[in-house]
């Protein structure tokens, strides 16, 4: 997998998670390279044809990349901490 992103947008959050889910994740400094529609970041490739944006439908991907089919009461609980963590972490990825 390959992440589009720079430490001063919301990838520090999808590297935290493919650490902490252990899967590989391959940082692209090229950002002209990135395939998003409209150049943004984080956008994350993977098995060639696989393109995701927004921070949240990354980490969602990694979790689903991760673990395979989830009962839909944790599904639940991951997508809360999915979206706690794109509402609460800003200030951290954010620091000067």
């Amino acid at each position: 997998m390959t992440l589009y992103g720079s430490q001063g947008s919301r990838s520090p959050l999808v590297n935290w998670a493919a650490n902490e889910l252990k899967l590989d994740l391959e940082m692209e400094g090229d950002l002209g390279r990135n395939p998003h529609p409209f150049g943004q970041i984080p956008c994350l490739t993977d098995d060639g044809d696989v393109m995701v944006f927004e921070s949240g439908a990354i980490l969602q991907y990694l979790q689903a990349k991760s673990k395979g089919d989830v009962a839909p009461d944790k599904s639940a609980a991951i997508s809360s901490w999915i979206s706690w963590a794109n509402a609460s972490l800003d200030p951290i990825c954010f620091l000067e």
